[in-house]
């Protein structure tokens, strides 16, 4: 605790960032995926063979832009070598970019909402989102990696925390316009997100939840497990493990 403490402090990050928890939370990942390695491997390597079909079909150059890239532990790296790559979160780790020197980090909002709603909170007025981002030059492949259901979750919980009201189909709007995007990008689109959140008690499943509204994206091609928190990392009882599944627009 002391350790992340300490990264938290030191981490460059624009205010709003820090104050509502994303450089915070991207400590924790990294932390969680150490503890959790064993239980988070089939996932990751499920992840991994996902991009490597999808990178497959691509010419040797081309260039793939990965949204919420984090720490890269779902990512083939070293299978993706002969691509450019360019890596788009909230926030990246120093370590991380630090393991990557020819890799190009973007650190952007794919939502548009985090600073407008930071600053709408603390000055008590009207939330505008920014605008939609128009991307400079369209990349061969873009894979939204592991984020869709997370999106909402941070500036809801600052909101709420705020008394600040967003209305009832703020969640399920965020993410419906980030599929929107995707597909209005005219390229080949890899999204992998959760679907379910279920409980274990034991063997027995005592409670599901959906991860994500229904949006217009059809069955996923693939499904696949992820026990995101073993008995023990976030309850003494309850294993949680996550329903995921990949699609291709």
């Amino acid at each position: 605790m002391i350790n992340e403490a300490l990264q938290h402090l030191f981490i460059l990050a624009p205010k709003h960032i820090k104050k509502m928890g994303y450089v915070k939370e991207s400590i924790a990942i990294e932390a969680r995926a150490k503890r959790c390695q064993q239980s988070w491997a089939p996932h990751l390597e499920e992840c991994k063979k996902q991009i490597l079909a999808a990178t497959s079909k691509l010419a040797p150059g081309s260039t793939i832009m990965l949204l919420g890239s984090g720490g890269l532990h779902d990512v083939p790296m070293e299978d993706l070598r002969e691509f450019k790559l360019i890596c788009v979160d909230i926030v990246h780790l120093p370590e991380t970019i630090k393991l990557y020197p020819d890799v190009e980090f973007i650190n952007k909002d794919v939502t548009g909402v985090i600073e407008p709603l930071y600053k709408a909170v603390k000055n008590k007025n009207t939330f505008f989102p920014d605008p939609d981002w128009i991307l400079a030059k369209r990349p061969n492949l873009i894979i939204s990696l592991n984020i869709l259901s997370q999106l909402a979750l941070k500036p809801v919980g600052f909101a709420k925390r705020h008394k600040y009201e967003l209305g009832d189909f703020f969640h399920d709007n965020i993410l419906k316009a980030h599929v929107n995007w995707l597909k209005r990008q005219k390229t080949n689109v890899l999204m992998i997100s959760d679907i379910n959140r279920d409980y274990y008690q034991g063997e027995k499943l005592i409670e599901t939840e959906a991860a994500i509204p229904t949006l217009d994206i059809g069955a996923p091609k693939d499904t696949w497990n992820w026990d995101v928190a073993p008995k023990g990392e976030v309850d003494n009882k309850i294993n949680i493990r996550h329903v995921v599944g990949a699609w291709e627009f």
